[in-house]
């Protein structure tokens, strides 16, 4: 028996948690003798577990209102496709992995057709949007969400099929926490100063967050690092060309007192995390993995003016980083907009420094918070997809 998954992953951290996902669906396809066929929109990690991709999460990942407007032909066009695709090669269930405004209409389009969607990654309802509750509870026969209070508030909504998985995070963190070597023969591997803590830059995964954010940022933790004896190390997305790096780091050097050295291995960066001091973190997926990896640091972000006001308007959050808003609190100190500055990102980061033990102490418990019931959340959605 074949079973056809139709898979929309449309950003690196989507394409990282899907590729779980049908790694598990492999797994439990043979245990049961059944031949998986997965296609759709991806990336390099999912394609190395055998999904075929029409069109990669790279091309598909933007960040901002205004952003997204501007490619709005592009993204109408591939909503088109995809459309197709379900009647040209009726899949027996469509898998969304977060990526909503795309994910909601196509998860109409399927249900028109009678397709069954599976939702990994829910939209955050919680954040903005509300009203998608709705819809989604129309469209979607069954939503895994990675965070223990979108059940109870998709249940509050009249959205029974809500189920807690845990979160896809904390089972790949732990089964690769057995494997991280010591510092020492980390830093030799990859060629890093074992000697000094290090000081990690994540400015993203998409190319419009690189532009904004990688040369205040790369100033800011060269002065930083000189400062206080760090190595600073810029960990660049694989699903960005390496030039967009060379571009935004070469920009402007006038306030950067140390060179700050790259990293580009996406399967070793969690074990670098484990490894480092400090972090100075885009906002997003980043931030939850460095608190479930005991690491301090600071947020920043930044986007198109009018894409900040509308969100400003849209988003009814308290904090904007994801690992405060899962710890309820404002443990890591957030820097928006015009506030992205070398100054006041030194500033922070000092703060950080000086209270690293105690910051520390307050990530205890985050994974055991997140870890959700059996038998994890990647087989979990390989149970989902391959029922009936």
């Amino acid at each position: 028996m074949t079973r056809n998954i139709m898979l929309i992953a449309g950003e690196a951290s989507g394409d990282r948690i899907a590729a779980r996902a049908i790694r598990a669906v492999n797994a439990l396809a043979r245990e049961r003798g059944i031949l998986a066929s997965v296609y759709g929109i991806a990336g390099d990690e999912c394609a190395a577990e055998g999904v075929e991709y029409l069109h990669t999460a790279r091309e598909m990942s933007v960040v901002g209102f205004v952003e997204v407007a501007r490619r709005f032909r592009f993204f109408r066009n591939v909503l088109r496709e995809m459309t197709e695709l379900l009647d040209t090669r009726r899949p027996d269930v469509l898998l969304l992995v977060d990526y909503p405004g795309f994910n909601i209409r196509l998860a109409r389009e399927a249900k028109k057709r009678g397709i069954r969607v599976v939702y990994y990654v829910s939209p955050q309802v919680w954040a903005w949007h509300a009203s998608r509750i709705d819809v989604l509870r129309e469209v979607v026969n069954e939503m895994l969400v990675v965070f223990p209070f979108e059940e109870s508030l998709y249940h509050e909504h009249g959205l029974t099929n809500a189920h807690f998985v845990g979160h896809p995070l904390v089972e790949r963190i732990e089964e690769e926490r057995s494997a991280f070597r010591s510092r020492e023969l980390f830093a030799s591997a990859y060629g890093l100063d074992a000697s000094r803590e290090w000081l990690l830059v994540f400015s993203g995964s998409r190319r419009e967050e690189v532009r904004r954010l990688l040369p205040v940022m790369a100033n800011a933790a060269g002065l930083f690092a000189a400062k206080h004896y760090l190595q600073p190390i810029l960990v660049e997305s694989e699903a960005i060309e390496e030039n967009r790096y060379d571009l935004s780091v070469g920009s402007d050097q006038s306030d950067r007192s140390t060179e700050i050295v790259r990293f580009r291995d996406a399967k070793a960066t969690h074990e670098l995390m484990s490894h480092a001091a400090l972090g100075l973190l885009k906002s997003g997926t980043t931030t939850l993995e460095a608190a479930l990896l005991g690491l301090p640091g600071i947020i920043v972000y930044k986007t198109h003016p009018v894409s900040f006001a509308i969100g400003k308007r849209v988003v009814k959050l308290q904090y904007i980083g994801l690992a405060n808003i899962v710890l309820g609190q404002k443990l890591y100190p957030e820097l928006l907009q015009h506030d992205v500055t070398v100054n006041k990102i030194v500033d922070e980061l000092d703060e950080v420094w000086r209270r690293a033990d105690s910051f520390r102490e307050s990530l205890h418990g985050l994974a055991d918070s997140l870890r959700g019931p059996a038998p994890g959340p990647s087989r979990r959605v390989a149970e989902t997809l391959l029922a009936g």
